[in-house]
């Protein structure tokens, strides 16, 4: 009950409903109390009306334009520092993680991580808030803030210091930004719920290599991913992966199976009923489709192969053929959640963005190899760097300059594909059928066939439009 539940509230909030729509809120729910025993589909349907129009109560007003200006003081963390010279511009995070965007003077120089006091003429406008700044100050340089050691150790590397405090702080804008952007694997810049799984699947096997108990990697777990969260500043992705994650080990603490839309479906609804305004924001909508993607249609492929063709070695065999099995594996499970994450993301992408990337699964498997190898290194590196400085790193910072170059070299590949990006807007009746795609249906191949052939003739209608 907690998907019909959770899901439609967000899709609500996100504004697919309008706020009179509330009026269907108890008539459902009196519908979905008199019916829930004999007829539990129009229950769950039932459920899922009322939440939807509840949910665009929560829908946030349209900010009111300001165009005329009014004088402003305001504190916050640069973001991004989108130019420079006679007058820089950048962007701001203030203490409530709003995006603001400044034009300031041109000294001092800013960098992404620095803490401000900003003073000038504020306005908003179709494109969000905008701050001309007349004068700033300095509070804190990055290196002397809360995150000063993280941001010491990546001012130790050599050529690639802004990519590496993008893809591992979720800070700055990296020369090679465009690359990522023109090729569709832009997410990997942005630090989201996947950077966050990553990092947590690699304190799973080190704390299950040295045989730590089951309680104890548990709270490890929970305190990873909490520090994590606070290290990369709080995107509304990764506390939307944060509350997934912890609820996945709430469901491990009490001994019980959970759904495989439960976790995700609990952590949506939780960040929504607190911060109503996070149901809007790109990021935590991209995140949340591309997870429910990967644990629908992306787990029954990954199930229908392992059916179909196990690839699991037998105890004999030599480490060679292993590692050519677990090549196959990788790849072949890499494709199949890819793909349901793209398909998942494409209607929103064309929505907001008016494009959509049709290679985004094969480029992001080809660069997934050297971004999960730099999380790996990166932010071990960040922790050993932070306690000890001077202590011997040099192989890790060697690693890690290897790793993102690596990255950058499969970004550019990417680069070589035709129609690596096409310009679209999805029309409204493939937007409406597009959910039945992931709706879980078994991993026979036969169903499986039949969802991947709606999404074809879906495709098909969308490019025809």
């Amino acid at each position: 009950m907690l998907p019909w539940l959770a899901l439609p509230l967000v899709a609500g909030a996100a504004g697919l409903a309008r706020p009179d729509w509330a009026w269907i809120a108890i008539p459902a729910l009196l519908l979905a109390w008199a019916v829930a025993q004999r007829f539990p589909a129009a229950c769950r349907a039932a459920v899922a009306l009322a939440a939807l129009g509840v949910g665009g109560l929560m829908h946030p007003e349209p900010p009111t334009l300001v165009p005329e200006g009014r004088l402003l003081e305001t504190r916050g963390t640069v973001n991004t520092v989108l130019w420079g010279g006679q007058r820089q511009a950048f962007i701001l995070h203030d203490g409530d993680q709003r995006r603001l965007f400044v034009r300031a003077p041109s000294a001092p120089t800013v960098k992404a991580g620095d803490e401000l006091v900003v003073r000038g003429v504020w306005t908003r406008d179709e494109r969000g808030e905008a701050l001309n700044a007349v004068s700033f100050d300095l509070t804190a340089p990055r290196e002397a803030g809360a995150r000063g050691w993280a941001w010491r150790v990546i001012d130790r590397l050599a050529d690639h210091q802004e990519l590496a405090g993008s893809l591992l702080l979720g800070r700055g804008s990296p020369p090679e930004k465009p690359l990522f952007k023109a090729t569709g694997l832009i997410h990997i810049l942005a630090v989201s719920g996947v950077h966050l799984a990553i990092a947590a699947g690699m304190t799973i096997w080190l704390l299950r290599l040295f045989s730590v108990s089951w309680a104890v990697r548990l709270a490890v777990l929970g305190g990873l991913v909490i520090g994590y969260t606070w290290l990369t500043g709080a995107s509304p992705a990764t506390v939307r992966a944060l509350a997934m994650t912890l609820a996945v080990i709430a469901y491990d603490a009490l001994a019980r199976e959970p759904h495989s839309l439960g976790a995700v479906s609990l952590a949506a609804l939780v960040l929504v009923l607190l911060v109503p305004g996070m149901a809007t924001d790109l990021g935590f909508q991209l995140s949340l489709a591309a997870v429910l993607g990967i644990v629908t249609l992306g787990r029954d492929l990954v199930r229908w192969r392992e059916e179909v063709a196990p690839l699991q070695p037998w105890p004999l065999d030599r480490p060679s053929w292993r590692a050519v099995l677990f090549a196959l594996r990788s790849t072949w499970d890499g494709l199949a959640l890819g793909l349901a994450a793209t398909l998942a993301t494409a209607p929103l992408l064309a929505a907001h963005i008016g494009a959509v990337a049709p290679w985004s699964a094969l480029t992001t498997l080809l660069a997934a190899p050297p971004s999960t190898a730099a999380l790996w290194l990166g932010l071990p590196l960040l922790t050993l760097g932070g306690l000890w400085p001077n202590g011997p790193w040099a192989g890790l910072y060697a690693g890690l300059e290897y790793c993102l170059a690596a990255l950058v070299w499969a970004v550019e590949c990417a680069l070589l594909l035709p129609g690596r990006q096409v310009v679209t807007a999805a029309p409204a009746l493939v937007s409406l059928a597009w959910p039945l795609v992931f709706i879980p249906g078994g991993m026979t191949g036969k169903t499986l066939l039949c969802r991947l052939g709606l999404a074809a003739a879906l495709i098909g209608i969308w490019a025809w439009w």
